[in-house]
């Protein structure tokens, strides 16, 4: 039993390494000297909003992303999956000094792109459950998301 009688939720530890063994495998499919790196399970979301005559319509769209992160050269590498982990984009690598800045904005962490007044910038959250078969892949994450919560003040001084 839980906190005021709630049933605690049972996790189904076999699917949870599955998923972690497939974020590896795709992680070091294409990251270099993959071995090195920690990783965890994150998502970023954007929000579209259009107004037609009748209605607003507001669309929120997830992506699943692993986030492999590096203490030895403080470098964070970002890959864009699938809930169910089948395919992964190419790397997208930062460094500390090869960015503007890193910090936390509205709860997500955000690093800003080095460049002009446009260069933009990636967000992404990470969450140490992730419970949702429709939007995420299914994850308990407790010891990484402690270890990225332990690199993130690091790689944004």
């Amino acid at each position: 039993m839980g906190l005021f009688g709630k049933k605690k939720k049972a996790w189904d530890e076999g699917r949870i390494q599955e998923n972690k063994a497939k974020m590896r495998a795709l992680f070091e499919q294409v990251v270099e000297d993959a071995a090195g790196y920690q990783l965890v399970y994150a998502y970023s979301s954007s929000v579209t909003t259009s107004n037609s005559i009748l209605a607003r319509k507001t669309t929120y769209t997830y992506t699943s992303l692993i986030v492999g992160f590096r203490e030895a050269d403080m470098s964070i590498v970002i890959l864009q999956t699938t809930p169910e982990l089948e395919g992964c984009s190419d790397p997208e690598i930062f460094r500390k000094g090869e960015i503007k800045k890193a910090k936390v904005v509205q709860g997500g962490f955000t690093i800003y792109h080095k460049g002009g007044l446009m260069a933009g910038y990636t967000q992404f959250y990470i969450s140490d459950e992730y419970d949702d078969d429709n939007l995420f892949a299914y994850m308990r994450q407790s010891e990484e998301a402690a270890q990225w919560d332990i690199f993130w003040p690091k790689f944004c001084k």
